[in-house]
């Protein structure tokens, strides 16, 4: 009896001694577990969506590299196009945190759609529009007095800023045939510019062949690798670039003030501290310093 009690002591100490030794690997696996579950967290980069004007590419691209050195633990995701490109994504639900655009008319019509953060409006730029060509080019066109001696032109569409400006430019010297209505509207002869072809313009300036480009980044490749004699960008565009040259600069009086607008968009995503991280990256942009990077690239600044 007493050696079957002295087995069955032995056999209970076996088992507290395997309990007590499962009890402590679990013990020492789950905070394994959850030191990687926080060194994962302390790794994972919070993401910030910025949609810029493709005229800004290499100038915020400067800022925002700047402002991750600093702020290591954030990622800004950049895209770039034209304005009414970007404004189409956002309304289509595209996830965007800031927006800064080439033009007022796309954030106008966000803030319409309810979809720009109160108070978050502010124009921070301003560019000028230009005539450019090849480095090397050696031909006739002078500006928009001759535009109708060259060959081609890279234009971009009317939906881009860039292409809206050029052909604002265009009628006020009546090199394009367009009948605005009496007592128009701002929105009417918007849509009245808007609607103007490339097909048209090419008619009016006596069969010169017209490139349409859905950005300014494009129209300033297609005049830099001499597919079109002559183009329209941006005077910020026309400095980013050592392959082309300012043929000419097209006043305001002709295109009117060209303003580069930044707002916060009402994010689907958002909590408190991405809302932080999106007003440092926004405080950032509209900075002192980053007004430097913008000058420098040929921007005015406001």
């Amino acid at each position: 009896m007493r050696e079957n009690s002295i087995k069955r002591l032995s056999v209970i100490c076996l088992l507290l001694s395997v309990c007590m030794f499962v009890a402590t690997a679990m013990t020492a696996c789950s905070k394994k577990e959850a030191k990687e579950e926080n060194s994962v967290k302390k790794s994972e980069k919070q993401e910030i969506n910025l949609f810029i004007a493709a005229s800004l590419t290499d100038s915020v691209g400067e800022i925002v590299k700047d402002f991750e050195a600093k702020n290591p633990n954030v990622k800004v995701v950049i895209n770039a196009d034209s304005s009414g490109k970007l404004k189409s994504q956002i309304l289509e639900g595209f996830d965007c945190d800031i927006f800064l655009s080439a033009s007022p008319k796309e954030v106008d019509e966000l803030k319409g759609k309810g979809l720009i953060i109160d108070n978050s409006t502010k124009d921070l730029l301003e560019n000028q529009l230009a005539v450019i060509a090849a480095k090397d080019y050696s031909g006739p066109v002078k500006g928009l007095e001759n535009i109708k001696e060259a060959k081609s032109i890279a234009l971009p569409y009317a939906s881009v800023p860039a292409g809206f400006y050029a052909r604002k430019a265009l009628i006020h010297d009546k090199l394009i045939n367009v009948q605005m209505k009496e007592n128009a509207t701002k929105d009417e002869e918007k849509a009245i510019i808007k609607a103007i072809e490339g097909k048209t313009i090419s008619n009016d300036l006596g069969g010169v062949v017209i490139s349409e480009k859905d950005n300014v980044s494009s129209a300033l490749s297609a005049v830099a690798e001499k597919s079109t004699e002559v183009g329209f960008t941006y005077v910020s565009d026309a400095k980013r670039n050592d392959g082309v040259k300012i043929i000419s600069e097209i006043g305001i009086d002709k295109t009117g003030k060209i303003k580069y607008p930044i707002a916060k968009i009402k994010s689907k995503k958002s909590n408190k501290d991405k809302e932080e991280i999106i007003e440092k990256l926004y405080k950032a942009l509209i900075s002192d310093n980053a007004k430097k990077v913008y000058a420098k690239y040929g921007f005015k600044t406001n």
